[in-house]
């Protein structure tokens, strides 16, 4: 995942004089055809090639490790197969490796891209610890509960503090830019769809700051609950980084606008959850109808 930030390229184009590869709106085809109607200054982005990426990077190796843990995780999945703890070990060094480092190069960043890099690494932060919390439940516990259990509750305010952070200023620039007179509806929905994939989780977390006994009552109830909650955190910390370079593709010009967008909603929300709803049907757990199950203080 290539590091070449948004200023720097900014500079290239300086220095490189008006576009002559850009897109125009009479040409303007598929993908592009909506851009011209929904944001045209995506069209004044030059195209680039993939190989523009600046590949020699300790980003890149990180990244194909990252990615070919995703891959294996999802042919795992679709097999059935419970994840095993080399995987959250493996998971929690690639990823800190991974946003370690893109650190040098975030300063450069427009605020709005300072924002979600921040936030992905809180979110990040509690998927790590999530993953290890899982595990404590299932047949070969990483560690013993009464660890475990403090170390969530620590990454769950870290996740709502990146949420506070993130979405109030990010809802916050949606409804300026509503007074502006230049809001982006298909950024909105997808802000939106975001904020109902957080909620969820937020959801988890208050469940278990209300009730203490509700996680331990759900995985009696549904033995492979932990499979399930591991599944969806090892998933969660690959399409968090891909959503931060498929950004970088966009501001590097090698896959712009539209296109880039619907990459994003397919690629880390609508397929992901499709593979892990499916999978309930085949384990012995349950994926959304656990908010509803009380633990025994309700009893």
């Amino acid at each position: 995942m290539a590091t070449r930030t948004a200023s720097a390229w900014q500079a290239s184009q300086i220095r490189a004089g008006p576009s002559t590869a850009g897109r125009t709106a009479t040409s303007a085809l598929g993908f592009r055809g909506i851009d011209v109607n929904y944001n045209p200054s995506w069209l004044e982005i030059e195209d680039q090639p993939i190989t523009s990426l600046e590949w020699l990077h300790p980003q890149t190796a990180w990244a194909a490790a990252a990615t070919a843990l995703y891959a294996f995780d999802m042919w795992r999945i679709l097999h059935l197969i419970p994840p095993t703890a080399l995987e959250a070990v493996a998971a929690a060094i690639i990823f800190f490796g991974l946003y370690a480092s893109r650190l040098a190069d975030v300063k450069n960043l427009d605020k709005h891209y300072q924002v979600s890099f921040c936030a992905s690494i809180g979110w990040t932060f509690y998927a790590i610890v999530s993953l290890v919390h899982s595990f404590c439940y299932g047949p070969k516990p990483i560690l013993p509960l009464s660890l475990a259990e403090p170390l969530h509750s620590v990454a769950a305010v870290v996740f709502l503090a990146s949420c506070v952070y993130f979405y109030k200023y990010h809802w916050g620039r949606q409804i300026r830019h509503i007074m502006e007179g230049r809001f982006r509806p298909w950024f909105g929905i997808g802000l939106a769809s975001l904020t109902v994939a957080h909620a969820l989780t937020v959801g988890h977390i208050l469940k278990m700051f209300d009730d203490a006994g509700w996680m331990p009552t759900i995985v009696k109830i549904y033995p492979d609950q932990w499979q399930w909650i591991a599944d969806t955190r090892l998933l969660e910390l690959y399409l968090t980084a891909l959503a931060l370079f498929l950004v970088i593709l966009h501001l590097r010009g090698v896959l712009t606008g539209t296109a880039n967008a619907t990459i994003v909603f397919v690629g880390t929300v609508i397929a992901p959850t499709a593979v892990l709803f499916g999978e309930t049907f085949f384990i012995d757990a349950v994926a959304w109808q656990h908010y509803f199950m009380w633990g025994p203080k309700y009893w």
